[in-house]
């Protein structure tokens, strides 16, 4: 069979957009994997270090306010 045939390039081409597809889920998934890794092993300024670090500080404000008082008293 002649390669450059109507009826070779005519199978090859109805199998591609197969393969295109899931070439391009493959993409993504280690794009995102990349992207999620990057955020999470920053380092110490790694935003998701970051916003940790700041809930654990508000709740350490609260947690003072909320032991300050002795009673609770609604306004």
């Amino acid at each position: 069979m002649n390669p450059r045939s109507p009826t070779m390039f005519n199978s090859l081409r109805r199998a591609w957009p197969g393969r295109q597809r899931g070439q391009s889920s493959v993409e993504y998934i280690v794009v995102t994997a990349f992207g999620i890794l990057i955020l999470i092993e920053g380092g110490d300024s790694a935003p998701v270090a970051e916003v940790v670090t700041a809930l654990k500080n508000a709740y350490q404000g609260f947690a003072y306010a909320i032991s300050y008082s002795s009673t609770l008293m609604a306004f």
